[in-house]
């Protein structure tokens, strides 16, 4: 009985104690970053390979183009945005990177010569992993906006833009101020299919309109320090400004300022204004800038696409409206133009 005893205890001592921690050790329960980490460390998926140099680490990843793309639209675009919106916003990151990719003949990124692209938004495209796309969204929308993004992305999978045979450059913007700009209106270069056109909607969003407030004397000193031989009011500068050129867009081309003409684009830049459809006006001892609108304002308006597409409009209605004399087409795997 003292025998069977024994056993019966070391027995129960197996089951009741040690199973359970060698378990739980085991069986440690998957997080969704833990999960979302471990599907990152998998080998990249076949098709065609970029180079994307991240900043915040300072190297260079090798990832599948496809999923370089669902990065940028996570980055670029909100992922509440009508799906349509987000195949527009797809197909044109899409077709940034084509134009850029060595092994199609791009020059590659500029900053970095052994990457195609860098995940810099103010010089090439912004990119995020789903890491961070966890953080972003949380984890109750990360599922949702993330199969979202992952059906636009996949449903337009190779599809690029094209002026003349050729990838064109796509660019986008937040908000505009109704209008797009023309090409030449903003960097003096004129682009056949960046042309100006209307873009109804831009009220709901939240950039739509902005109001600044400066000091008298922050702004005397910033144009100052800008321009050391201004010769500007420095009790009332805002007298001496006035608007001499306007865009197809409506936005400031060129303005007087004091005894400068200087373009709208500095002022923007000056006095880090959302664009440069600016109005001012006096108020105490402060300057109130109003600006309408937010970004460049060349090529497609993000907010201005959502619009579209919630009014019906897919995804080939908005790239066609906001890139003039364009045509979409889908690359193959190596590299050319499918009919």
């Amino acid at each position: 009985m003292k025998g069977v005893s024994f056993y019966v205890i070391c027995f129960i001592i197996l089951v009741v104690i040690i199973l359970p921690g060698v378990m739980v050790k085991s069986c440690k329960p998957m997080t969704p970053e833990s999960s979302i980490e471990k599907e990152g460390m998998r080998e990249a998926p076949k098709g065609e390979l970029i180079r994307l140099y991240i900043n915040s680490s300072k190297r260079v990843d090798t990832l599948s183009l496809e999923e370089y793309i669902k990065g940028v639209v996570a980055a670029e675009m909100p992922a509440s945005f009508n799906m349509e919106a987000i195949k527009a916003q797809a197909v044109a990151a899409r077709t940034y990177v084509y134009g850029r990719l060595k092994k199609a003949g791009g020059k590659g990124c500029s900053l970095h010569s052994e990457a195609d692209v860098c995940d810099d938004p103010t010089h090439c495209q912004a990119w995020i992993t789903k890491s961070e796309m966890l953080k972003k969204w949380g984890i109750f929308s990360y599922y949702h906006y993330y199969s979202k993004i992952n059906q636009a992305v996949n449903s337009t999978a190779g599809m690029i833009i094209l002026y003349q045979d050729e990838p064109i450059d796509p660019l986008y913007f937040s908000t505009s101020n109704g209008k797009t700009e023309n090409s030449e209106d903003v960097w003096e270069k004129s682009i056949p299919y960046l042309r100006s056109v209307v873009s109804p909607g831009e009220e709901t969003s939240p950039r739509f309109f902005a109001v600044e407030q400066f000091p008298v004397d922050t702004v005397v000193s910033r144009l100052r320090q800008k321009w050391s031989d201004i010769s500007i009011d420095h009790k009332n500068p805002e007298k001496q400004w006035k608007v001499l050129e306007t865009s197809e867009g409506g936005r400031i081309k060129k303005m007087q300022v004091g005894n400068k003409e200087i373009k709208g684009t500095e002022f923007r830049q000056l006095f880090e204004l959302n664009s440069t459809d600016f109005k001012w006006e006096r108020s105490g001892k402060n300057i109130r800038i109003m600006s309408t609108g937010f970004g460049h304002g060349v090529g497609m308006s993000q907010y201005g696409a959502n619009a579209m597409a919630k009014n019906g409009a897919n995804y080939v209605d908005i790239i066609k409206h906001y890139y003039s004399g364009v045509e979409i087409r889908k690359k193959n795997s190596g590299s050319g133009l499918t009919n």
